[in-house]
């Protein structure tokens, strides 16, 4: 695979994943956030994005000629799938909080997707 063809890169995606979850790491241990839903939904997010790319890596090493149609399925599927692990956790009770660390690692995620292409 060339760098210019578009196609995620999985190295730098686990690469830019653990940056990413080191500066978790240092946000946790050295400033306070007195809402523990905050941290639940980061991780919960993180756990979800996790898997999702595992799987999309899978696919397209076992069907790398159909690179971009698997990248957009499982792209859809992990909007449903972050969609619906939303809603049910409002739907459980989770406050405020909780959606903000949810919406703070996914559009983090979404950035290490960036580096990653």
């Amino acid at each position: 695979m060339k760098d210019s063809d578009g196609l995620l890169q999985p190295k730098k995606y686990y690469l830019g994943f653990a940056v990413l979850l080191l500066a978790f790491g240092v946000w946790f241990r050295f400033f306070a956030v007195p809402d523990p839903g905050f941290w639940k939904g980061i991780v919960i997010s993180l756990l979800a994005s996790l898997s999702i790319y595992n799987f999309r890596f899978y696919l397209l090493w076992k069907h790398s000629k159909e690179g971009f149609p698997f990248q957009f399925g499982t792209t859809v599927l992990s909007f449903f799938i972050h969609l619906a692990v939303l809603v049910l956790f409002i739907w459980r009770g989770e406050r405020e909080g909780f959606v903000i660390g949810f919406f703070i690692a996914h559009f983090a995620n979404l950035l290490i997707l960036v580096f990653a292409r």
